[in-house]
């Protein structure tokens, strides 16, 4: 039997409904697989256990299950952006596998990826000719921050030097880039967010009414702004890379296989 493991950081908010997106794209492709859904959060998955009165299945566990057949094959899909703490977690917990088992990559990976999210992102910069876009990511002390500013790159060959990618905390340093926007003399800025789901980081942390915000920091430079309020999991051609993904990590079994 075939496997197909979505495991995704998680979210306890209604931005639910993206992880709905993605598997209603994903589940037709691989109709002849079970899928399974599990999330690398131990946070969120207390959290979903509390609510539903049992217990969230952790990818450990998820894992030892499918073992008791030997004739199960198992590809496990980040749904993660890119390939930092949250992955390699995954790839920590992929070792409880005794069946045959690949890692599907996380959506920010091979060259060809940055590509296709940027053309992804596109259609909404250009709804916003001559404002500052600002896009904002999680950020990272793992080596995969260097993917921040490599989306930067990749986007400003589509749509100039008005496309600014931050983060939200640690790597890499965002601390002067709205007054860097500022001293472009920008007026609005457009506002995304780069994360799977616009959960808990996107309503707290980038429009949230702390004085910390992204929002109040950037009212405090009398800049008017418009947000993007769904993640980059609900854009159109995202649910396709992650597909391109399972393809080749189900590849891999096959080369390993029998």
């Amino acid at each position: 039997m075939k496997h197909l493991i979505l495991a995704a950081f998680g979210t306890t908010s209604s931005a639910r409904k993206t992880y709905d997106h993605i598997d209603a794209a994903i589940r037709p492709l691989f109709s002849d697989c079970q899928i399974h859904w599990t999330y690398t959060s131990p946070t969120v998955r207390r959290e979903l256990s509390g609510k539903k009165g049992g217990t969230e299945e952790s990818l450990t566990d998820l894992l030892l299950k499918l073992n008791q057949d030997s004739q199960n094959k198992v590809v496990i899909q980040s749904v993660h952006v890119t390939p930092g703490h949250e992955f390699h977690r995954v790839v920590r917990s992929s070792a409880a596998s005794f069946v045959p088992t690949a890692i599907g990559m996380p959506l920010l990976t091979a060259p060809a990826d940055y590509q296709r999210v940027a053309l992804s992102l596109l259609p909404l910069i250009e709804g916003e000719p001559g404002s500052a876009v600002l896009i904002i990511g999680h950020g990272t002390d793992h080596p995969t921050w260097t993917a921040y500013p490599a989306l930067e790159a990749v986007l400003r060959k589509y749509a100039g030097n008005r496309v600014f990618v931050a983060t939200l905390e640690k790597f890499p340093d965002s601390s002067t880039l709205i007054d860097e926007i500022a001293a472009h003399g920008y007026q609005h800025v457009l506002v995304i967010p780069c994360l799977m789901v616009a959960g808990m980081h996107f309503k707290r942390d980038i429009i949230g009414d702390i004085d910390s915000s992204w929002k109040k920091r950037l009212q405090k430079k009398n800049i008017h702004l418009t947000f993007h309020d769904q993640g980059l999991g609900l854009l159109e051609g995202i649910s396709d890379i992650l597909c391109d993904h399972i393809r080749t990590a189900f590849q891999t079994l096959k080369v390993q296989g029998p």
